[in-house]
């Protein structure tokens, strides 16, 4: 870990501990030292899974309690090659965009459960992408740089209000899309429809709804 000499994890903002207050009598009162030494043990894990992800690519960050993914991380994985990530259950607000410069070979992200409001079109810098899962954010419209992302095969995008989407450009863009899951959205009958339906539709694409 010698990257990181210098680097204060003393109370880092990017990993959220709660909102406990302290009932002590002082700045160290029984509750703020059990806050950190929740910090300390959360730093611990998520640079435990860093040096994990060195040896096989797959950087397991879920369940972290995350609200950005720090520059730390990206200097402890620099030279590193990193392909799978999984942010799930964080409580990231806005997409990484970082990480697409950092992690360029990226085939599988995983971002459900977050609180995520859009999909930048740096996303379509990855384009060797295969799987990704936006379930359970915070998305209105489906995000146009999608169609960028040719070799996708898996797209999850329930639990989102996504009302609308482009079928025809879908297919055509997505020809080797194998799952697609919009279960929980705001998408119409006739849109649901339209999708099982499509002419353009890959012929061995499974469409989960429900």
């Amino acid at each position: 870990m010698n990257q990181l000499v210098g680097t204060d994890f003393s109370s880092p903002p990017w990993l959220r501990i709660g909102n406990d207050k302290s009932k002590g009598s002082g700045e160290f009162g029984g509750s703020t030292l059990r806050m950190a030494a929740a910090a300390g043990r959360g730093v611990t894990n998520v640079m435990q899974r860093c040096e994990s992800a060195k040896v096989t690519g797959y950087l397991d960050l879920s369940d972290c309690g995350l609200m950005y993914v720090a520059d730390a991380i990206y200097l402890v994985l620099k030279d590193f090659s990193i392909d799978k990530c999984n942010l799930r259950n964080n409580v990231l607000t806005k997409f990484p965009k970082k990480m697409v410069n950092k992690f360029e070979n990226m085939l599988v992200l995983n971002l459900e459960g977050n609180q995520i409001e859009e999909i930048p079109n740096e996303i379509a810098e990855w384009s060797t992408m295969r799987g990704l899962n936006i379930a359970n954010n915070k998305l209105t419209s489906f995000p146009e740089a999608l169609y960028s992302l040719k070799q996708l095969t898996f797209l999850d995008i329930s639990g989102n209000e996504i009302s609308d989407i482009d079928v025809e450009q879908l297919y055509t863009s997505l020809p080797g899309l194998a799952q697609l899951t919009v279960s929980k959205t705001q998408l119409s009958t006739t849109q649901i429809e339209e999708l099982e339906k499509n002419s353009k539709k890959p012929p061995k694409m499974r469409l989960n709804f429900v």
